[in-house]
């Protein structure tokens, strides 16, 4: 994205550095955590050529196999985690193949540091739903809000637990694990009609399940469609 278009963007401080646990962990440890994006995002990048989509926003975009794929496509991108060390590592990342991405320290917990209807994509795989119910469906008004009409939206949740963990159940549909990196963090398991229906005011394009573990969704925000009373809103 060129420095100067910054129209898109507002600020929002994350509250506390424990926000990014246990990923911050994680990159710490790891570094960068994949080298490639996944497969289905090369179909995503396509369809999103096809919709005219330019402004792309990457949600949970860690060390920034998405956001560094998406440059490399010509997309404007900005890259959103709520990992400093993640960022620092995406942004080593796009300097060595010579790309150019915004980057943002935010939590999808919380509202985005995006305007109303100004990004024309949303590309989030397997992120939004390390959170409880309630917070899961907060985010998923963010994206809906931070999407132009006929915007697409590309979202990927995990449709069961992984069976080699431990884990309790905290609510309906929700489970934290015991054990593992991910230990005490909420994973709220979809089924296919649930995910279906997170974005309403979008039309499904594409739902499918891949590898027998994960749902992925592709969707298009309706023309004209009102955005929901008591949404967040940005200046």
């Amino acid at each position: 994205m060129p420095r100067g278009d910054r129209g898109a963007l507002t600020r929002v401080r994350m509250k506390s550095p424990t926000d990014a646990q246990p990923w911050e962990e994680i990159y710490r440890r790891d570094g960068r955590v994949f080298d490639s994006p996944a497969p289905v995002v090369h179909h995503v990048a396509e369809v999103l050529r096809e919709h005219g989509c330019r402004r792309v926003a990457d949600l949970g975009c860690g060390s920034g196999r998405h956001t560094v794929f998406l440059a490399q496509c010509g997309f404007d991108v900005i890259g959103i985690d709520n990992s400093p060390t993640a960022l620092r590592l995406a942004r080593t990342w796009l300097a060595h193949e010579g790309l150019r991405a915004r980057l943002a320290l935010a939590d999808m917990r919380r509202p985005l540091p995006l305007r109303d209807g100004a990004w024309d994509a949303l590309v989030s795989t397997q992120v939004i739903h390390h959170a409880l119910r309630d917070t899961v469906r907060g985010t998923a008004r963010e994206i809906r809000r931070i999407l132009r009409p006929g915007g697409v939206l590309f979202v990927s949740v995990p449709s069961g637990m992984d069976p080699d963990e431990t884990f309790r159940q905290v609510e309906p549909g929700t489970f934290v694990p015991t054990s593992g990196d991910e230990a005490g963090l909420p994973h709220h398991i979809f089924s296919a009609e649930e995910l279906s229906l997170l974005f309403p005011g979008c039309t499904v394009l594409e739902l499918d399940q891949i590898g027998g573990r994960i749902w992925a969704l592709l969707a298009v925000r309706r023309l004209g469609h009102r955005r929901p009373a008591g949404a967040a809103g940005r200046p």
